[in-house]
């Protein structure tokens, strides 16, 4: 039973962890009575969680049909990555200044996410990498582009999930900490072009090997 004050907030901790465990599947329905017996709680709090989790894209709530695991498509990780690498192309463009402080924050993403590697914390994994996006996105001051591409980027928390074991993931997360490196590196030397390319080849590279995983798993 949850004794926090917040039990929204709890649920949804422990409902996004479940996702990215994998212990909740693509496509796999979540069932609120069974969440109303686990937690001992009302359904209202739940509900809460459920719609806090599909704003970040983690989960589909269907009319008269339930709560549904978001599965994305192909064709949906395709959209999704190519509008990324737009938006976050056009946000280097309007960082005013690549001063130190940014720098040094994005530095010590890469700390934070060898960390998450050595110990196996995807959940904490998915939140560093996404905070080293918003970083890089922030770093424009332009609050509209940083909400738009929030919204877009909490769909691809779920990229794990595309992995067919914990293995697999760590092989992947030590590329992505390899690709996030080189972009800090671009970023060091202020050399916007550079940063550019450097972001545009990791996310393309994310988009290939998401999508080889789906291919050797007859996804669509």
């Amino acid at each position: 039973m949850l004794i926090h004050r917040n039990v929204s907030t709890d649920v949804l901790a422990i409902l996004k962890g479940k996702i990215i465990r994998r212990e909740l599947k693509p496509g796999e329905r979540i069932y609120v009575n069974k969440l109303i017996d686990e937690f001992k709680i009302s359904q209202t709090p739940i509900r809460e969680a459920l719609y806090k989790l599909e704003g970040m894209g983690l989960v589909e709530i269907k009319s008269k049909m339930g709560v549904y695991v978001t599965q994305l498509s192909k064709q949906d990780i395709v959209e999704i990555l190519d509008i990324r690498i737009a938006l976050e192309s056009l946000a280097v463009d309007k960082v005013p200044i690549i001063g130190s402080d940014l720098i040094q924050k994005l530095k010590k993403n890469l700390q934070e996410f060898e960390e998450t590697i050595r110990s196996q914390n995807f959940v904490l994994n998915n939140e560093v990498d996404e905070k080293f996006h918003q970083l890089t996105v922030g770093a424009s001051h332009n609050r509209k582009l940083a909400k738009i591409y929030g919204d877009l980027h909490s769909h691809m928390g779920i990229e794990r999930l595309f992995y067919e074991d914990e293995d697999e993931a760590l092989k992947e997360l030590g590329i992505t900490l390899n690709e996030h490196t080189d972009i800090v590196e671009a970023f060091s030397k202020k050399d916007k072009e550079k940063i550019k390319r450097k972001i545009r080849d990791h996310l393309e590279n994310v988009k290939r090997r998401i999508l080889l995983g789906i291919n050797s798993r007859g996804g669509v």
